[in-house]
């Protein structure tokens, strides 16, 4: 009884616009031709029924009081479920996206450690990381998931794939380091030497684009402090590396100097080093660095 009325009321408020409408289209009608009886027919029904519907329910007749209360309820109703089924799409779609997400954890795990970085000021750099989401966005989610093309170039469900991603990439276990976790690209060689010496005990930081002064990661631990050179050619490593960094470990009053690669050192990089106390190591000993270093 309460929505039939209310039903009603809101059709009495609406009477004076129809109305109004009505003998704007009426005026208009009259000037092209001389028959009015359709728009006549018109106002009769916009204001008529729901005028008739109204004085019938304050009246009590508890006929049209049903019929509009059914009428309301339909459109209640009808209003409710399309929203219910918005929300169960965008819950499908969501849940689609971290699927995909979660497929590929173990990549997105790798390459967030390797690409997200201390920069010089001590802030947490996202920025190659975030390149990459663009990348899986473009190429991964985008070719797994048949949807709607309205719905994959929506901002929201970029969103949603930038939530799925870094969800799925800091979750993800760290795993044993390899040769083929190695980034290919130097600045990025870097900051993953950096990360991985973070995780394993180290405060370390590189110091590309600083005045680095043959230095390119300086790692501390337990007051220790280690000036690390990071070379990531395809040939052997040379002793001009060698040179470099241990120039660099009195520059920044380094307690050790370590140069890092992935290919092997030549000869004479071996005996330069060994003269002037400066370690060699491949990427995939960078966990074991401490116990090389003989530290505690």
């Amino acid at each position: 009884m309460i929505a039939a009325l209310c039903l009603a009321e809101l059709m009495m408020q609406c009477y004076g616009v129809a109305i109004l409408f009505c003998e704007v289209s009426m005026a208009r009608r009259r000037q092209q031709s001389k028959g009015g009886g359709p728009n006549l027919i018109v106002v009769a029904a916009v204001v008529g029924v729901p005028a008739y519907a109204y004085n019938r329910i304050m009246a009590g007749d508890q006929m049209v009081t049903a019929i509009v209360a059914g009428v309301a309820g339909t459109i209640i109703g009808s209003y409710v479920l399309v929203k219910l089924a918005k929300w169960n799409g965008r819950r499908r779609v969501r849940k689609m996206v971290y699927q995909v997400a979660y497929e590929h954890q173990e990549a997105l795990g790798r390459i967030y450690r390797r690409k997200v970085y201390k920069g010089d000021y001590g802030e947490t750099r996202y920025e190659a990381f975030d390149k990459e989401i663009k990348y899986f966005y473009q190429k991964i989610i985008r070719q797994e998931l048949d949807l709607p093309k309205r719905i994959l170039d929506s901002e929201d469900f970029y969103a949603t794939v930038e939530d799925a991603v870094y969800e799925a990439a800091e979750t993800a276990e760290e795993g044993v380091i390899s040769v083929e976790d190695v980034p290919t690209d130097p600045y990025e060689f870097e900051r993953w030497t950096a990360t991985v010496l973070n995780q394993h005990g180290w405060t370390a930081q590189s110091t590309k684009g600083s005045g680095d002064q043959g230095s390119d990661v300086i790692a501390e631990r337990d007051g220790h402090r280690c000036i690390i050179q990071c070379k990531l050619y395809r040939s052997p490593v040379g002793n001009k590396a060698v040179q470099e960094v241990d120039a660099a470990k009195r520059y920044f009053d380094g307690h050790s100097a370590v140069v890092v690669g992935k290919s092997g050192y030549t000869r004479a990089a071996k005996q330069l080093a060994e003269k002037n106390s400066v370690l060699l190591i491949d990427a995939s000993e960078l966990p074991n660095l401490a116990e090389a270093l003989s530290l505690p």
